[in-house]
């Protein structure tokens, strides 16, 4: 689903839950919450967006975060082209289902200072 066509509704960012091992956000669909999505960015640490070959912005994308070992730490779907996570430095691969095929990337986070910003592309059209 491209985010131009989510309707008014969904124009909200999704948090995990306070308790939460490893906090993440998401969403960034309208200009309130792309505004909201920019003031919280700073407190996490690895910033991903998706978006297809064209630039459009991508919502309601599966994804998963796991360890170095293999084991998923969270999991959930980015209500919007944003996701935000904060993750302890350590390596993780980052997964996202993208036209119903999952990519796979393989991160180091949390060993510069600055955020880890990366993205996930369609291969489709």
């Amino acid at each position: 689903m491209q985010a131009s066509e989510v309707g008014d509704n969904a124009k909200s960012n999704a948090t995990s839950v306070s308790q939460a091992d490893i906090p993440w956000m998401s969403g960034g669909i309208g200009e309130e919450a792309r505004d909201e999505m920019r003031k919280a960015a700073s407190s996490y640490n690895v910033h991903i967006v998706f978006s297809n070959r064209q630039g459009s912005y991508l919502a309601d994308i599966p994804f998963a975060v796991a360890g170095r070992d293999g084991r998923q730490i969270i999991s959930g779907v980015s209500e919007g082209p944003l996701l935000y996570v904060k993750l302890p430095p350590a390596v993780y691969r980052i997964s996202a289902q993208i036209d119903g095929a999952w990519q796979h990337r393989r991160i180091q986070a949390g060993t510069t200072g600055r955020p880890l910003r990366m993205g996930f592309v369609s291969r489709g059209e």
